[in-house]
């Protein structure tokens, strides 16, 4: 299984999802709780995945940099976000 693959099922799938519900809720029109208000529910996913991003970049980074764990060359791109493939 490449890569992208394993990303797809494990990610993209869960995502499309979330993506989904919250264009369902918002199309039905549904108010998310008071306190919630004033949140965009688009904005909220967003950082999620961008904190997600940016919190985990570095880390795996400095994993891979220190041979910790690798990629297989066969399973990736080649194109890469400083030592990791970018999938």
């Amino acid at each position: 299984m490449t890569y992208f693959t394993f990303l797809l099922l494990f990610i993209g799938i869960p995502l499309t999802i979330l993506l989904w519900l919250t264009w369902r809720d918002w199309r039905a029109g549904l108010q998310q709780p008071q306190r919630l208000a004033g949140y965009n529910p688009w904005w909220v996913l967003l950082a999620h995945v961008v904190v997600a991003v940016v919190y985990t970049t570095p880390w795996d980074n400095y994993l891979v940099a220190t041979r910790v764990w690798w990629y297989d060359p066969n399973l990736v791109t080649g194109i890469v976000l400083g030592w990791v493939p970018i999938e």
